[in-house]
């Protein structure tokens, strides 16, 4: 925690900090992703940052999942931004089996089109409906704690953060990589973001995104003040630290949040972002993020096995050791 609670005055110093492991860990290249919000609204679940709760009048669109030409459209057009992996996102407090069939149909029809590699988010799985997505070829499930254990009842009271969790190590025994990480700004302290990135590093994530709240209209959290930049970058800059190996991919609120300190991101410890639109929301154009990186001097990652690499002595190319525990407890309920 002591570097946690040093004073925002000195939040460049810990940037800087945080880039270096990136490199050591990482290397310099950038993972780009884009998703598509394929089945949209009337979730049954009450998470309190989401538009696409049916509890909450947001006048967000609804529909059913999409017929697969819109699907392929999509991936398409993820190839043709430059990024590697696409995202198939329903909202669903978990998939049917029907629903869990198009989306493997969809998964196919990318792979044999596309090339891509194929992330879902389906919300909570079953043992047999992961294994049937790893056996589809499924890379990364994409299943967020969203808030640290201490402060999920005060996100959603329709599941609990040990479902999510369950989910999680699902994904991971089924032989899929696990995409998990969560939104920043809902209220948590500094202490609690802390106790986020370590319960993270226990799931042992290939991948963590990095939302930062941008309140939705008519959800419990509408009224909420977003992050200042520099919280933000303090932030990610801490979450790298907790999590050396991990892609840390900029999502959600970046846009607004981060606004012309985006660079700032990557120079803090991020290196992956979400190309185009999110959800609910929009985002800004593969244009502008490439030329970004350009900038910054910053490869895009040529696909999602690239990175999380250190050079030993040798020259060989391994992951080093993930860093040990040894200050913030966990709260168990």
């Amino acid at each position: 925690m002591a570097v946690a609670n040093e004073p925002l005055e000195l939040v460049p110093d810990l940037v800087g900090l945080a880039h270096r492991v990136r490199l050591q860990y990482c290397g310099d290249t950038v993972e780009l992703e884009s998703l598509i919000n394929a089945k949209s609204g009337a979730c049954p679940e009450d998470c309190a940052f989401c538009s696409q709760s049916v509890k909450f009048d947001t006048g967000v669109d609804v529909y059913a999942f999409l017929d697969l030409a819109e699907v392929l459209e999509a991936a398409h057009a993820t190839k043709a931004a430059g990024a590697t992996q696409f995202c198939i996102v329903v909202a669903v407090r978990g998939p049917s089996e029907r629903l869990l069939d198009k989306v493997i149909t969809a998964v196919n029809a990318v792979h044999e089109e596309t090339g891509l590699e194929v992330a879902c988010s389906l919300g909570l799985l079953t043992d047999e409906q992961a294994k049937r997505l790893a056996d589809a070829g499924v890379r990364r499930y994409n299943h967020n704690l969203e808030a640290p254990r201490s402060r999920f009842p005060e996100v959603c009271t329709t599941h609990s953060y040990d479902d999510r969790v369950d989910t999680a190590k699902r994904a991971i025994a089924a032989g899929m990589e696990l995409c998990c990480g969560g939104i920043l700004g809902m209220g948590e302290t500094l202490e609690e973001r802390v106790e986020f990135a370590f319960e993270l590093a226990e799931l042992d994530p290939c991948e963590v995104p990095i939302n930062l709240l941008d309140p939705r209209p008519g959800t419990p959290l509408a009224d909420y003040t977003m992050l200042s930049p520099r919280e933000a970058l303090q932030a990610i800059a801490l979450f790298r630290l907790v999590l050396p190996s991990a892609w840390l991919r900029l999502a959600g609120g970046r846009e607004r949040v981060l606004g012309e300190l985006q660079g700032m991101g990557l120079l803090a410890g991020a290196n992956a972002l979400i190309v185009g639109n999110y959800l609910t929301t929009g985002g800004r154009s593969p244009e502008e993020d490439h030329a970004l990186l350009e900038a910054l001097g910053m490869p895009v990652a040529d696909g999602p096995g690239e990175g999380r690499f250190v050079i030993d002595a040798t020259g060989a190319h391994a992951l080093p050791a993930k860093p040990q525990r040894t200050s913030i407890p966990v709260t168990a309920n």
